[in-house]
């Protein structure tokens, strides 16, 4: 996903504030669900992701956009940027669940750290009651970070669109308790395993750390307004 609107503050807790949060929540779920192609890494490595790095600096998330930011940078140095980033992704979250950064919450919060436990039935309810299912060319379980990212997104959608201080409050605490069972509970232990590893580049390292400082970071918000 590609997005060239200049970055610019907005007041916090307004619907331009939770429409950019979706947006956010939307991008970061596109690059964990599947390896860059072509045209968007070009996109990027011209600048494309600046104006979305931008936000996240704003609001309280500078090192972890600067650290992703200079991954990206770095891209370029690469002999094979696209093949080498592919490779990445595939070491870093398409390995073995007990050794990869496996981007499923069922491999952190089961009883076995398996796939397809409580996690993926509890998001799969979560999606049934909201009418919605992952896109027919993403054959991958519930409980998938990005499967759950753009679900959140649905949610800060939704509270956009509210009307009443008293609506706002009800659906910003239903997104406080999605992100503080589903996905705060897990994402530190799935951004400590990609720290751990050693891709070729630091690209995907540096999008799980943002990852999980922006869902902490929307977290504290819901819980604190």
């Amino acid at each position: 996903m590609m997005h060239t609107t200049a970055a610019g503050t907005c007041p916090p807790l307004s619907a331009e504030h939770f429409q950019r949060q979706a947006l956010l929540c939307q991008w970061l779920a596109t690059l964990l669900a599947r390896e860059l192609d072509e045209p968007t890494l070009q996109a990027y490595l011209a600048g494309d992701a600046a104006p979305l790095l931008d936000w996240l600096a704003e609001d309280g998330l500078a090192a972890e956009a600067r650290r992703l930011r200079q991954a990206l940078a770095t891209l370029s140095l690469l002999a094979q940027p696209r093949l080498e980033l592919a490779a990445d992704f595939a070491t870093l979250f398409l390995g073995d669940a007990r050794h990869c950064a496996a981007p499923y919450a069922s491999c952190y919060l089961s009883e076995r750290g398996g796939f397809m436990a409580e996690p993926a039935q509890r998001m799969a309810e979560r999606l049934a009651d909201a009418g919605v299912a992952p896109a027919e060319d993403f054959n991958e379980p519930a409980d998938h970070l990005a499967v759950m990212l753009d679900y959140l997104a649905g949610g800060y959608r939704q509270l956009a669109e509210t009307r009443t201080p008293a609506e706002r409050d009800s659906a910003l605490a239903g997104i406080g308790q999605f992100l503080r069972q589903e996905l705060c509970s897990w994402l530190p232990a799935f951004s400590q395993r990609a720290a751990r590893l050693a891709p070729a580049s630091a690209f995907y390292p540096a999008l799980a750390a943002l990852t999980e400082a922006f869902c902490r970071h929307r977290l504290a918000e819901a819980e604190t307004t």
